[in-house]
């Protein structure tokens, strides 16, 4: 076998309530809402600082994430996560991989 479904590290878990910032998991993007209508997404900064980050999910505001899920549970954001205050990381989450960016600022 070529590839185990274990490789990856970020999935994602669909919440009904925003969840409480000390019961973060590093591996896990929560997304609140239902399946059909999403509000926020949050994580912990993978950089291992222990902020967490809230990304807003509703299309009609700026700045606005989206948040996908493949079959095989893989997390996937877009854009890119620029965080502009603390740590300043920067990073892609695809196919629930993370990838490191050079900071914008």
């Amino acid at each position: 076998m070529l590839w185990s479904v274990n490789q990856f590290k970020y999935k994602v878990e669909i919440i009904p309530d925003n969840p409480n910032p000390d019961n973060l998991r590093k591996d896990i993007i929560y997304v609140v809402g239902e399946k059909r209508f999403v509000k926020w997404a949050y994580m912990k900064c993978p950089c291992g600082c222990n902020e967490s980050i809230m990304l807003s999910l509703n299309k009609n505001s700026f700045p606005s994430w989206t948040v996908k899920q493949d079959k095989l549970g893989r997390a996937t954001i877009s854009p890119s996560v620029n965080r502009l205050e603390g740590c300043r990381s920067h990073f892609l989450i695809k196919k629930g991989k993370l990838i490191w960016t050079q900071s914008f600022w």
